[in-house]
């Protein structure tokens, strides 16, 4: 009988854990009730989180990549499909890119020595009519890009790359037959990205960051991004 008993135990206590997520780093997190969220703890989908200011949680869930919230409230469940989504939607753009050799691409840039430092300077990179920071304060607000590429006799593709600032995973990828594009960086859910222009034959752009301050936009952590020179 205890063979049994033990047995059954084996049997059902991986299913404890079906529909919750271990904590794996938190900082300044409370949930509904108000206690504090610590790391090693499970929290299901139905439970209501709120990270406070300067405040980060990590959460093991469905999808390979860890999801990370910064301040804010959230339902973790509601963030945790729209986190594998996105993670599904990044794992599509990278085969795609794989598939066309876009992935480990290098381009063989031409470079001058900056005087006085060791730091080299790559001077025929594409160039983008852009500030290098912009922010947006609506989901309708679009916002056109325009480039020039130095090797006049060009005549292939590009595609604006869109990435997510903290995990640098795909979040679009537009491709185009022009030097300008537009798009809006609201619908994508995402508070803190950056894009940069990449050629057919490899040659890129800088990267230049975007900051979405709309209701639907997520911060994945705490952040530096208007100071930080990356």
């Amino acid at each position: 009988m205890k063979l049994i008993y033990l047995t059954l135990i084996i049997i059902l206590s991986p299913f404890a854990s079906i529909g919750q997520y271990e904590v794996l780093e938190a900082r300044k997190v409370k949930d509904q009730n108000g206690d504090k969220v610590k790391k090693g703890d499970f929290l299901s989908r139905e439970d209501k989180i709120q990270v406070a200011s300067k405040g980060g949680i990590t959460l093991d869930v469905e999808s390979a990549m860890h999801m990370k919230l910064g301040p804010g409230v959230y339902q973790v469940g509601t963030e945790s499909t729209r986190h594998n989504e996105w993670y599904n939607t990044h794992l599509a753009l990278t085969k795609k890119l794989k598939q066309e050799g876009m992935i480990m691409c290098k381009f063989r840039y031409k470079t001058l020595a900056v005087p006085g430092s060791d730091r080299h300077y790559e001077v025929d990179r594409i160039e983008l009519d852009q500030s290098g920071f912009d922010r947006i304060n609506h989901d309708t607000t679009r916002l056109t890009i325009s480039w020039v590429n130095p090797d006049y006799r060009y005549k292939g593709g590009y595609r604006l790359v869109i990435r997510d600032y903290y995990n640098n995973g795909f979040v679009d990828i537009i491709e185009t037959n022009e030097d300008t594009i537009t798009f809006y960086p609201g619908k994508y859910g995402h508070k803190h990205m950056y894009y940069n222009i990449i050629a057919d034959d490899c040659r890129a752009s800088l990267r230049y960051k975007i900051e979405v301050n709309t209701p639907n936009a997520r911060v994945n952590s705490s952040t530096t991004f208007i100071n930080d020179k990356n």
